[in-house]
């Protein structure tokens, strides 16, 4: 099977080159704007910094604004402020961070220059005293969100020099968080600093740096601390499951495409002492169905390593189950973690459906903003976007031949505020595709046009393929929803990004797949809901040369959806009757042009039944399945 590479951009509304300035400034200097200086958000449970894990040697909460000495820098170090209240804009709508302290923190808000360029800044400690304390680590309590480059970075920043010119080491303070995401609240980060600070008898001094890259969202800091090491931390990052082929998550898998599923995660020690032992658990539905564990490996300090179970997880055939993951981390040392919290990851359910492949989490739609931004559900782009038509969906691999009937897509809704876009009345239609020798797409096949209804709004619509293609083992696919004017499609859950295992799987391009405009081919990590439809039942049935129509999902719970296809104006009725010839349902419908009905065999038991669409010249009879 043939590995895609993705090389997309990241999602942006733009990204632009800034000029980086050493030039510091004091706080007194940028004139720091106080958003809220009275509110008291109150005193948080989430008590970190307080923990008997490791002596306090420094510690700030903002409680009483900037300490004197401390300074900004970089080209927009300025916008470093102090922040006490939620915080909005066209990209953002979030509370303050629900810090230990409560009330003030540090604030960075990108989002204060037009148009939105990529940023750097960072603020800077006073000298901080150290007496020779041989193991260092800074602990810190965060909130925040990043676009929109693979490479946007926080970074800690540590130096015994005020003016970072010598002996300066850099950390990492993103902690793993894709790009686009919004990370815990508050994201509890303990960095082990002993390799530039463990020793030194005198003064260090902290940076905390929103680098070039990253161009908007924000990011807060509360409840820093320079604390003793403690023994024992372990720390997850990066944490998957995926497909043994493709190494993709999905979330329902149909029976025909059933593979082996992969774990890993990587670990860093942040502890003061090495951790024999170290192994990550697979754990599947509290490990009744799989407890895969890796290889032990020693740790020493700051060591990192990507852990694996030795064992795979192929997930029997039965229909429905939800397997929910959690990839544990542990050693044999005898220690007591730091920050236990950080020890597990945990994934949103998948399970083995009949005939659907997906990747969104099949939860409820993510809500929709005010504005037409392809983050808020997907959708035309604010400037400097050159087109309205798009494309956009998700990679799927395949391990079975076999003929692929439809693409399943949830419609999202249209906005409202103070530019409102209605999506009713869009053009929409599906496609699939397949890749050549050099990895570029290729079509394969594409649905009739759709138009939306208000029905529609928030439902699943399903667009055949008129072709009936079949997918071939061992490839790679991508399915799209193709919008030739204003509209929404829905999103559920978060799809990994450039620089993870698997590479972006989810991309949305203006105006096609196939011919993207430059610069306008991004992955978005705000899952489309578009998947592939292998249900055979799914497939369009001809009433007459006027009238066509679909069912679907088809077996279901006994929610059943209809789609009538009608060229002129006309009645049918429709009957549903049980195994032994009982109607148990009758009702009338006016097609005109395309029309969704929608019944309800929720209440009857499960198992067979038949409907039966009459227009009074001609019926069609199709089995129905309650499960």
């Amino acid at each position: 099977m043939k590995k895609i590479y993705l090389c997309a951009m990241a999602l942006s509304v733009g990204s632009f080159a800034i000029a980086q300035s050493n030039q510091q400034k004091t706080f007194s200097d940028a004139k720091l704007e106080i958003y809220n200086p009275a509110k008291d958000v109150g005193v948080k449970s989430n008590n970190i910094i307080n923990k008997a894990a490791g002596d306090t040697i420094w510690s700030e909460d903002f409680t009483g604004g900037i300490p004197v000495g401390w300074t900004t820098g970089g080209a927009d170090g300025a916008n470093w402020v102090i922040n006490a209240a939620a915080i909005s804009a066209t990209f953002t709508n979030t509370g303050a961070i629900a810090s230990t302290s409560g009330g003030n923190h540090m604030l960075f808000f990108g989002e204060t220059i037009t148009p939105i360029a990529d940023r750097d800044a960072y603020f800077q400690t006073a000298a901080i005293a150290l007496t020779g304390q041989s193991d260092v680590s800074v602990v810190f309590q965060q909130k925040f969100r990043l676009c929109c480059a693979s490479a946007a970075a926080l970074n800690l920043v540590v130096s015994t020099d005020p003016t970072f010119a010598t002996n300066v080491q850099t950390f990492d303070a993103r902690g793993g968080v894709a790009i686009n995401a919004m990370s815990a609240d508050p994201f509890v980060k303990h960095i082990n600093i002993s390799a530039i600070a463990g020793g030194v008898t005198g003064n260090i001094y902290l940076r905390f740096h929103w680098a070039s890259g990253a161009s908007h969202y924000f990011w807060m800091v509360d409840d820093i601390a320079v604390i003793e090491t403690p023994l024992m931390d372990l720390v997850a990052s990066n944490a998957y499951y995926g497909s043994a082929q493709g190494e993709v998550p999905y979330t329902r898998i149909p029976v025909a495409q059933n593979q082996p599923i992969n774990f890993s995660i990587e670990v860093v020690n942040q502890g003061a002492a090495t951790q024999t032992g170290t192994i990550m658990t697979a754990n599947i539905n509290g490990g009744t169905a799989f407890a895969g564990t890796s290889t032990p490996v020693a740790l020493a300090p700051a060591a990192t390593d990507s852990l694996f179970p030795t064992t795979s997880f192929t997930p029997p055939t039965t229909l429905g189950i939800p397997y929910n993951t959690s990839l544990e981390l542990s050693s044999n040392t005898g220690h007591t973690d730091f920050l236990p919290s950080d020890n597990t990851m945990s994934f949103p359910p998948f399970e083995i459906s009949q005939y659907i492949y997906a990747a969104d989490d099949f939860g409820p739609l993510q809500d929709f903003g005010t504005t037409n931004t392809i983050g808020n559900g997907g959708g035309p782009r604010p400037a400097p976007s050159t087109s309205v038509e798009f494309e956009a969906g998700n990679y799927f691999d395949v391990v079975s031949t076999q003929p692929l009937y439809a693409i399943d897509v949830v419609v999202g809704n249209s906005t409202t505020g103070t530019n409102p876009i209605n999506i009713v009345g869009a053009t929409i239609d599906a496609v699939l595709y397949g890749f050549d020798a050099n990895g570029d797409f290729v079509e394969l096949d594409r649905s009739n046009f759709y138009t939306v209804t208000n029905s529609d709004l928030r439902n699943l619509v399903k667009l055949e393929l008129p072709n009936t293609p079949t997918v071939t083992a061992g490839e790679f696919y991508f399915v799209a929803v193709h919008a030739l004017n204003p509209f929404f499609y829905g999103t559920s859950g978060s799809s990994p990004g450039n620089g993870t295992r698997s590479g972006a799987t989810s991309l949305i391009f203006y105006p096609t797949m196939a011919n993207p405009n430059t610069g306008e081919a991004f992955f978005t990590t705000s899952t489309p809901m578009v998947r592939m439809n292998f249900d055979p039942g799914s497939s369009v049935n001809e009433l007459s040369n006027n009238t066509t129509f679909s069912v679907f999902p088809n077996p279901s719970n006994g929610i059943f959806n209809i789609s009538l296809d009608a060229k002129s104006t006309e009645v049918v009725n429709l009957t549903v009757t049980n195994i032994v010839g009982q109607t148990v349902l009758t009702n009338r419908v006016t097609v005109s042009g395309q029309t969704k009905e929608t019944i309800s065999l929720a209440d009857f038991d499960k198992g067979i039944y038949f409907l039966t669409i009459d227009n009074n010249n001609e019926k069609q009879t199709v089995k129905l399945i309650v499960e």
